[in-house]
């Protein structure tokens, strides 16, 4: 059992850490634009980008143009019709995707659902300009609390992909559920529906939640805790630390899409542990049209 001095300086140099993760250059607080592309449309140009886009065998393929502004392309300037791959700059893996640049800007693809169960795609723009501008000193949490520590088990099971609605109207997002979290809070038994993200130290288990303080004192939305397996199959889970929750992307920008916590991860209670609402407000703009 670690000491209470150990807990808390863990978690003072993750809170600095994550400030810094929040004004990276090409992090989520650096999207500027979200442009929406279906099969079957003409190609067409998107503002702030060279060339023209289209969906075509449910792939995103950019052409360049005879001359003019050109895109970067897994460092290389392509000279016919390419293949952006989805995933680009995704927080937790990138998959088969390459690095994308339209001068200093970062270029990438998305890949989600519509409400008729068709696939979609976006191209997003990060501009490195835009996050180290930006005044993060309004983010901030509750001191850390061992109470907001607590013992937890996890009965996993078979992978499930969902396709949970979004804060962006009309847009799915896979998400990818692996089990069941089970944790005792004021005396109440939750089970809470555990969230599995691949990343490049495997499968990271993550439980995103609203409780009493949603729309409140903490972002509306939900927030997120990361949590640790405790072995090497990924079936133990033993410990979840909500000194450790944050709030999803969609509370820093408008060109993302965040699933909505599942109807069962509502906890009903006021967890004052973690990040609380950021000072400055994200009015929502919908970028897609159905």
């Amino acid at each position: 059992m670690k000491t209470i001095e150990h807990l808390r300086g863990e978690w003072l140099e993750w809170r600095h850490n994550r400030v810094a993760v929040l004004s990276r250059p090409y992090g989520w607080t650096s999207l500027v634009s979200q442009d929406w592309l279906h099969e079957g449309e003409n190609p067409r140009r998107l503002d702030g980008l060279p060339g023209s886009w289209a969906v075509v065998d449910n792939k995103v393929i950019y052409t360049p143009d005879a001359d003019g502004p050109n895109l970067s392309v897994d460092g290389e300037y392509p000279t016919a019709p390419v293949e952006i791959v989805p995933g680009r700059n995704m927080v937790y893996g990138h998959g088969n995707s390459v690095a994308v640049y339209f001068g200093d800007c970062e270029v990438e693809s998305i890949l989600r659902t519509s409400e008729a169960e068709e696939q979609i795609f976006a191209i997003r723009k990060r501009d490195p300009k835009v996050s180290p501008a930006r005044d993060f000193s309004g983010v901030v949490a509750w001191d850390y609390n061992p109470r907001w520590r607590v013992p937890a088990s996890f009965t996993p099971s078979k992978a499930i992909d969902v396709e949970a609605v979004t804060v962006e109207t009309g847009v799915r997002e896979t998400t990818t559920q692996i089990g069941t979290l089970h944790v005792e809070l004021d005396g109440k038994v939750y089970d809470l529906v555990v969230i599995g993200k691949n990343s490049v130290h495997g499968v990271v288990p993550i439980v995103h939640i609203r409780d009493l303080t949603s729309g409140r004192t903490t972002y509306g939305a939900g927030r997120l805790v990361e949590m640790q397996f405790a072995n090497a199959e990924n079936t133990q889970i033993d410990t979840v630390d909500f000194n450790y929750l944050v709030p999803l992307p969609c509370a820093f920008t408008n060109y993302v899409t965040c699933p909505l916590a599942p109807p069962q991860n509502f906890v009903n209670i006021e967890i004052d542990a973690g990040e609380k609402k950021p000072a400055e407000d994200i009015e929502r703009i919908m970028t897609y049209a159905s």
